[in-house]
């Protein structure tokens, strides 16, 4: 994904080159097809390219149609052609090669702040009105592409890479204690402005900010849509439905040249990885799609590289295989190796990494199975009390009896009823218990029992057919599985994209009556004949074996310890002592629980890399 940044002084002051330089060396990463920077009173830019396709791309950075607007960030968008269509209809007809940020622009110039509206794919970008010194910046709705930014004095800067905004100087190294909590109880932060940084600021996803001589707002311009359930009269409407929307999905995010697959032996991956191929050899591209998987053999028995490799060898695409069993927890972090923005509480990121490295040798495109289980894996509880509640019974009866008559058994609730009917008898299954490691001060200032039972309670219930569902996709968990994808934590210029989370094919799904489509993955089942093996096709969904943690931990005696010198900073949040007294935790969810703080140490610990300080140190301001 290609890298952005900008500077705007509310006094027209031009930030000193030098500052410029070092954001460009920063950024250079992302982009190794180009590199500029712009500088006008009052705004500096600087953008790398890194070419992807399908559809046109600027080549050049920020672009304007008239001299007045001024387009910088990363965009892909999704239905070119009906976005042009309607802004022919309204007097500004386009070339088809036009570039996509050449068409956010039209849509723009037409519709203003109310294009967004207008817009599906994945971008982050600002767009700078000379004429009045506005800056307008958004995210999409599904939070794909991250957008960061810092307003400190008379500056605001703003950019997709958080490591950039650090380089300010006055864009302090002070933490933000309400994300530390967060991290600590639960491993990542769901407050979607809240970055690990004090002065840095995330734009949530489907929001707009505007910024214009000092003042500044935040506000919501989108959300996933409710509306009324599909009714169709005959059941390959369905399909045909669901496939003409994964075919369009996986079309507008495959490269035209070599093209990655992360591929488990699941339906979700491999789904994508067979339509993929199957339009690939439909526009005469075939062998230019590979596929990559992870197998933790012999750590465990895993499944996974088998059933990848029969899909694979199905499908038609060679295939490669990571072998995990021999990665420790914490692999590489102690050489500064693993330097992520932020802290994360992911003992393998360095697999996640070397991942990304080998597909980098390929392709700078990726397909992801990411989404297919938040809507595909229905619940049929919400549509049996939705048709209950409109007294559709027949319609009740003929959905529920016919999947009686075909599946031979009843679909599955999922209404919670057993494991209320297990808390009541006092049988409830095991559950994570509060951190006894937490620094008191720090745990009591910042409430943090209180925050632990407000992150415990269920998302509310806001879809009447797929409320999980929903609940997870307008959450911040995706983009924040996004971000740990991007360039900006991998260090790898490859472009990650999940077709399944396309959002005019969840806006179908969202519409799906559970029963029978999203009762174990039917729908996608059924449309995946003939692409898929039928022992992939027909495979229920299946956890990994074994745990890799607890099998590092159980078979060659791994530990959460914290190594001698832990930081400093570290013991204004965490007990050290009381940590040592409990570091070899029972096996379970409370070891995943113990390696928080080791991981937050191991970030601390990057976050006061010495070279870092010089890199910021260096150059004026």
């Amino acid at each position: 994904m290609s890298g952005f940044a900008g500077i705007v002084s509310d006094d027209s002051e031009t930030p000193a080159p030098a500052l410029l330089e070092r954001v460009a060396a920063q950024l250079a990463f992302r982009g190794p097809d180009a590199l500029q920077t712009w500088l006008r009173p009052g705004i500096a830019c600087c953008f790398t390219l890194l070419r992807t396709g399908p559809a046109p791309q600027a080549a050049t950075q920020p672009c304007s149609l008239d001299d007045r607007l001024w387009l910088l960030g990363d965009v892909r968008l999704d239905g070119r052609e009906h976005l042009r269509e309607r802004l022919a209809q309204h007097g500004q007809p386009s070339d088809p090669a036009v570039t996509d940020e050449e068409l956010l622009l039209l849509a723009w110039q037409r519709w203003g702040e109310n294009s967004l509206e207008q817009l599906s794919g994945d971008f982050s970008f600002a767009l700078w009105d000379a004429q009045s010194k506005k800056l307008c910046c958004a995210r999409d709705l599904l939070g794909v592409r991250p957008f960061f930014y810092a307003q400190r004095g008379r500056r605001f800067a703003f950019s997709n890479t958080l490591n950039v905004l650090r380089l300010l100087p006055e864009v302090s190294e002070q933490l933000d204690p309400h994300f530390i909590g967060d991290f600590l109880l639960q491993g990542w932060c769901p407050d979607p402005q809240r970055s690990a940084f004090r002065d840095i600021r995330r734009l949530p996803a489907g929001h707009l900010l505007t910024h214009s001589r000092g003042d500044l707002s935040v506000q919501r311009y989108a959300k996933l849509a409710i509306e009324e359930p599909l009714q169709r009269k005959r059941h390959d409407e369905y399909l045909e439905e669901f496939r003409a929307h994964l075919d369009r999905a996986v079309r507008d995010r495959l490269s035209h040249g070599p093209a990655g697959v992360f591929m488990s032996g699941g339906l979700d991956s491999t789904s994508v990885a067979a339509t993929a191929q199957k339009i690939a050899r439909g526009q005469g591209l075939s062998g230019l799609l590979h596929a990559h998987t992870v197998d933790y053999s012999p750590l465990f028995e895993d499944q996974e590289g088998r059933f990848a490799s029969l899909a694979a060898e199905h499908i038609g695409i060679p295939i490669h295989i990571l072998h995990g069993a021999h990665s420790p927890p914490f692999t590489g972090w102690r050489e500064l190796r693993m330097h992520t923005p932020e802290p994360t509480a992911e003992p393998f990121f360095s697999l996640h990494v070397a991942h990304y490295r080998e597909l980098a040798a390929r392709a700078r495109v990726v397909l992801t199975g990411d989404g297919g289980d938040d809507i595909l894996t229905g619940r049929a509880w919400p549509h049996l009390t939705y048709l209950l509640r409109r007294g559709r019974l027949l319609t009740l009866a003929g959905t529920f009896g016919g999947y009686l008559l075909r599946q031979g058994r009843l679909p599955p609730l999922r209404a919670g009823l057993r494991g209320r009917l297990r808390r009541w008898l006092g049988r409830a299954a095991p559950s994570v218990p509060y951190p006894a490691w937490l620094q008191p001060a720090f745990e009591k200032e910042f409430r943090l029992r209180e925050r632990w039972q407000e992150l415990e309670q269920p998302a509310l219930a806001e879809h009447p057919l797929h409320p999980v569902g929903y609940a997870s996709l307008t959450s911040s968990y995706w983009p924040s599985v996004y971000e740990t994808e991007d360039p900006g934590w991998t260090g790898v210029p490859i472009a990650a994209r999940a077709p399944l989370l396309d959002q005019r094919l969840l806006r179908f799904l969202l519409r799906l009556p559970p029963v029978p489509w999203c009762m174990d993955k039917l729908l996608l089942r059924e449309a995946m004949q003939g692409l898929l093996p039928e022992e992939v096709r027909l495979r229920r969904k299946t956890p990994l074996r074994g745990d890799p943690l607890l099998q590092h931990a159980e078979k060659n005696a791994w530990q959460p310890f914290l190594a001698n010198g832990s930081c400093e900073r570290l013991a204004m949040f965490v007990n050290c002592s009381m940590l040592s007294a409990t570091s070899c935790p029972p096996l379970g969810l409370s070891l995943w629980s113990a390696i928080r703080p080791l991981a937050l140490d191991l970030w601390l610990k990057s976050v006061e890399n010495k070279d870092w300080i010089q890199l910021k140190s260096n150059g004026g301001n």
